[in-house]
């Protein structure tokens, strides 16, 4: 049976012994309500993970003697995730998914036919919440990384501050789409995937991505919602990767 999971951030993290506070320790407190001398694992979402007893525990604070503890070597191939922005339940949808397939950051974008718009004190709230749900799925599903989360960008300013290596796809129904399998996915090392909002892209931005080298992939015959196909493009592209670096 697995150990219940908590997650620190790295930069709270100590040599013998680790403190949760805030919701973690609330959930491991209050929620599955452990004891003094039961064994928990923390892990910092960029690949460490402790395995650890409590020495001390309230409603608020969550102290644990680090047992063991492990660093996961880095993914050989980093897929980043660039969905245009849409309605709020489907897009926190996206992100619990997107924890658990393995992407490594998620950019949110802000395209023309974009009609969720955040700014100010509304914007760092969905963030936080945002994160918090990347969080609880990585707990979930036992995985040691959590994507990084970006703030949302414009999407001119967000293709050109991509960096100069890498693969760039864009999921499309179109004659010029390619089959995964024909790209060399495996020769980079990171592959960056561009999903539009519910409306789509409008051609001006679709021939802005492809003069940003974003090449167009079929995902099937069927048309996607934008969700399904921010998580199909993570599944196979993922699945890509593997079988090309084997």
């Amino acid at each position: 049976m697995s150990l219940s999971r908590f997650h620190l951030t790295a930069e709270a993290w100590q040599s013998d012994s680790l403190t949760l506070i805030g919701d973690e320790a609330a959930h491991c407190s209050r929620v599955l309500r452990r004891e003094v001398g039961q064994q928990i694992e923390i892990f910092d979402g960029a690949g460490r993970v402790a395995t650890t007893t409590i020495t001390a525990i309230t409603k608020s604070i969550v102290t644990a003697r680090i047992d063991s503890q492990h660093q996961h070597e880095a993914r050989a191939h980093q897929i980043h995730l660039l969905p245009a922005m849409i309605k709020a339940e489907p897009f926190e949808w996206l992100l619990e998914k997107a924890a658990e397939l393995g992407a490594a950051s998620v950019q949110p974008v802000v395209t023309a036919r974009t009609i969720v718009h955040l700014s100010g004190d509304n914007l760092d709230k969905k963030l936080s919440k945002w994160r918090r749900h990347m969080i609880e799925s990585a707990k979930q599903c036992h995985t040691p990384w959590i994507p990084h989360l970006a703030k949302p960008r414009n999407f001119a300013d967000m293709l050109a501050s991509l960096p100069a290596d890498g693969t760039r796809i864009i999921p499309a129904l179109s004659e010029h789409s390619r089959r995964l399998h024909e790209l060399p996915l495996a020769q980079a090392k990171s592959v960056f995937i561009l999903i539009g909002p519910e409306g789509d892209f409008t051609p001006e931005e679709e021939a802005l991505a492809q003069q940003h080298s974003f090449q167009p992939v079929t995902l099937g015959q069927l048309i996607l919602r934008a969700e399904t196909a921010a998580i199909a493009s993570l599944a196979m592209v993922g699945h890509e990767l593997e079988r090309q670096s084997a």
